[in-house]
């Protein structure tokens, strides 16, 4: 790429950031690979920000795949890294020499910060990159040995490894940690509660809980035994051993709360078929925020009893009209009780109504004018046929490639320049067709998009209740002209 205004070669690359666990940032790559970039006079035009990704099992491989079918199309020609341990640092070198040279055969550079010769065609540089490679899986089976001798410490001490259920925690020393219940009496009355046939549900609103996390601790079978089953995966082997612990219920209501989760579980109870549980009913359900305490709005609608309520006489159900209630906070699920609840319909066909004529253009990051890509396709080109050529032996493939590497090399000398210019342009298609297009997921993504960039309140004026696009839920102004991302490379601007 070509700035006209700057008359410098501007190229294109996305910056790969990795850490391997929750607790770790990957801040401090961003901020370096951004500096870096700009120094070489590189546009970064796609993240992968790998958050919780263990190179050393190879869970990071997916997004390296992604970034190998973007090169090949040509979307950007560099992937950016601090170091080289970020992008791989399995035992298999084999496994780590494939991606990079499919990275190359697609055309693509890695850049290395701290290893400027890495992934390099010349001597020095496959030294450096051979050398690289071994000491990543050097350090990944040093952290993984490492590793290995305080669990054997643990496992000796006798002591606890491995998650707990809710209301349980670990205290002591380090490689002696013991696990408790920090509040018996909780556990005790879930069980209680469970085994008398209470949802998950309403006890995961009593104590803050999500359902599954219920679950989980009903399912814990040191609440009744005091022993936990600890285990670890060491090359292959697993190791187990059991930590004691005091046991928090009586064996027999253990048993009866989980027989009543085994029930839950029989073949009668299973969904059946339908509307998939976890998909919304209408796509603005969830979407507008509680005027009185900030929850999620669904859409409720039902059939009117089947029996008259004064003469109790049959009647035929009826549909009732869908209505917006509050449905409260993520766990707790509970409405506020201050807001009554409005007609749907009106609310919907307000905001469907907006979307649905709005011409504005939906535009796409993308090449306006120039031609500068092309000679970019044609170093890509070269650059995968030199990669091909070690690893060619046949006679005739290989006089085939050095032909069209000259023919390559001739083009390049003759090409005459005109500078590519990108920007948001628009891609032909409105507002108003991709929400006519699209299904309840992607008219629920415009929404939420809208909501984040210039926010989308449910508003009452003079006893008519509307939607206020522009305004957050706390009545604070938005920016204006903010761009409203739709993800994909996609945005609409006010």
């Amino acid at each position: 790429m070509v700035d006209s205004r700057m008359g410098v070669h501007v190229a294109l690359g996305a910056g790969f950031v990795r850490v391997s666990t929750g607790s770790q940032d990957e801040a401090s790559q961003i901020k370096v690979i951004e500096a870096d970039a700009v120094e070489r006079g590189v546009t970064i035009v796609k993240w992968f920000r790998l958050h919780g990704y263990s190179a050393s099992h190879g869970t990071q491989e997916p997004a390296l795949r992604e970034a190998i079918e973007d090169i090949a199309r040509g979307d950007y020609s560099t992937l950016h890294v601090t170091e080289s341990s970020r992008l791989d640092r399995r035992e298999d070198l084999d496994a780590q020499a494939e991606i990079l040279l499919a990275i190359r055969s697609a055309g693509g550079d890695i850049v290395s910060i701290s290893e400027p010769q890495f992934g390099r065609t010349d001597f020095a540089g496959r030294l450096v990159t051979l050398v690289a490679q071994y000491g990543n899986a050097e350090k990944s089976r040093k952290v993984k040995d490492d590793t290995y001798r305080g669990i054997m410490m643990i496992r000796d001490n006798r002591a606890h490894h491995g998650p707990l259920p809710a209301f349980w925690t670990t205290e002591g020393v380090r490689y002696a940690k013991q696990a408790r219940c920090k509040d018996p009496a909780a556990v005790v009355d879930i069980y209680q509660r469970v085994a008398s046939d209470d949802s998950l549900a309403n006890l995961g609103r009593a104590y803050d809980l999500y359902p599954t996390s219920v679950k989980n601790l009903i399912r814990f079978a040191a609440n009744h035994t005091g022993v936990v089953e600890c285990s670890y995966t060491y090359r292959g082997q697993t190791e187990t051993w059991a930590h004691e612990v005091e046991p928090v219920v009586e064996s027999a209501l253990w048993w009866r709360a989980n027989k009543v989760l085994d029930a839950n579980m029989s073949e009668s109870r299973v969904n059946k078929g339908g509307r998939p549980v976890a998909s919304p009913s209408n796509w603005i359900s969830g979407i507008l925020d509680c005027p009185a305490c900030g929850g999620k709005l669904f859409v409720h609608a039902g059939m009117t009893p089947a029996r008259d309520a004064r003469s109790g006489k049959p009647r035929v159900p009826k549909p009732r009209p869908p209505k917006l209630r509050c449905g409260g906070h993520t766990k707790r699920r509970l409405s506020c009780g201050e807001f009554k609840g409005i007609e749907a319909k009106p609310i919907i066909d307000v905001v469907a109504g907006i979307f649905a004529s709005d011409s504005t253009d939906i535009l796409a990051f993308q090449r306006v004018t120039g031609n500068a890509h092309e000679l970019d396709e044609l170093h890509a080109e070269l650059r995968k046929i030199q990669a091909r050529l070690s690893a060619t032996e046949d006679d005739d493939e290989l006089d085939n490639m050095i032909a069209e590497r000259k023919a390559i090399k001739a083009r390049m000398e003759g090409f005459l320049i005109v500078p590519d210019r990108f920007d948001y342009a628009p891609t032909g298609q409105t507002v108003a067709d991709m929400w006519n297009a699209g299904d309840d997921t992607v008219k629920r993504g415009m929404l939420l998009a809208v909501k984040r960039s210039w926010g989308m309140a449910l508003v009452e004026r003079e006893g008519l209740w509307g939607v206020a696009i522009g305004v957050a839920a706390e009545k604070r102004p938005v920016d204006e002209i903010g761009i409203v991302d739709l993800g994909n490379g996609l945005c609409f601007r006010r």
